[in-house]
């Protein structure tokens, strides 16, 4: 096999040196260590990263050959958890991973989180007289809250300011109506930002949803096409300190008073090299909320036996303060 030109073949090792070491990337005062110090995983020659690149793109060898090394990977896992006993008995489980992947070429992220909240009701009654009587406990365990989602996107560079997207997400919730929400997503956005300090993103595009309700609208669609805005800001205020703020608008283009909303602020503080502690604020809002099926009273407070439908809040709210591990 010919041998590629020296320019593409990596520079011996120095003296002492160790492989697998930190890569070169210049860190700065106001980024924290665990954000800076990115593992190299570079696994393969640079002659076979660029063979396949070749035949995967059909770009000149020594350009992707030189790529490959500069992309990065960085994976972020986040805890939360809550338990209340005694009089009142609780428990929560938050869970999150983003993973990243960033490369001269554009970035892969890939999202995955869950909450969870149970609740039990505890109903004490005495057996006996009143001079002589045991108490029993008749305790029941109930789902007051439960979230799941899975999301990817990829964000593949044009130049140094535009960019196009593709993304497709899943989530579940019945509390807030349904039990399965699928978007596919495609568009274009810029970036603005300075290296290691703060980085502006905005996106626009269309959509297409696939949704499942917990109680079916005779009204309303479960398909639809729409338009899709995000804006994701990241800005590293001291070494330690990193501050995210994500917000995305869905319209429907075929009923336009069905517009949702997504917006999170988080704060992260880091305590060590790999852990930092995170506070997020996340507000969603549904302008033309799932509909519930409730029990119709009469005027006398009598049940008539007849269910209706409302439609259920617009606007839910979720604060968390979780332990994020960094890898």
């Amino acid at each position: 096999m010919p041998l590629l030109p020296s320019a593409d073949r990596p520079p011996p090792s120095r003296p002492g040196s160790r492989s697998g070491s930190w890569s070169g990337e210049r860190s700065s005062p106001l980024r924290p260590a665990h954000v800076q110090r990115a593992r190299d995983w570079r696994t393969a020659p640079g002659w076979l990263a660029g063979s396949a690149a070749l035949l995967l793109v059909g770009t000149p060898v020594t350009s992707q050959a030189q790529d490959s090394e500069e992309v990065r990977y960085r994976n972020t896992s986040e805890v939360s958890f809550l338990v209340n006993g005694g009089n009142a008995v609780q428990s929560s489980l938050g869970l999150r991973n983003a993973f990243r992947r960033t490369s001269p070429t554009g970035e892969l992220r890939l999202d995955m989180a869950t909450l969870r909240t149970d609740a039990t009701r505890i109903e004490r009654t005495a057996v006996g007289t009143s001079d002589d009587f045991r108490v029993e406990e008749d305790r029941e365990t109930e789902r007051t809250a439960e979230r799941w989602s899975a999301q990817a996107r990829y964000d593949r560079n044009l130049n140094r300011i535009l960019f196009g997207y593709g993304s497709s997400g899943w989530e579940r919730n019945t509390f807030a109506g349904f039990n399965s929400r699928t978007i596919l997503s495609g568009g274009a956005g810029a970036r603005l930002g300075r290296e290691d300090v703060w980085e502006f993103k905005l996106g626009a595009g269309i959509t297409y949803t696939f949704q499942e309700d917990v109680t079916p609208d005779p009204d309303g669609l479960d398909r639809f096409a729409g338009l899709r805005s995000t804006l994701d800001y990241e800005h590293q205020l001291a070494a330690s300190t990193t501050v995210e703020v994500s917000w995305v608008v869905d319209a429907n283009v075929q009923e336009w008073n069905n517009v949702r909303g997504d917006l999170s602020q988080s704060i992260a503080t880091s305590l060590s090299d790999r852990l930092a502690l995170k506070t997020t604020f996340q507000l969603l809002l549904d302008n033309d909320p799932p509909l519930q099926r409730v029990p119709l009273l009469g005027t006398g407070g009598m049940d008539t036996g007849e269910t209706v439908l409302v439609p259920l809040l617009k606007r839910d709210q979720v604060i968390s303060v979780a332990l994020v591990l960094t890898l």
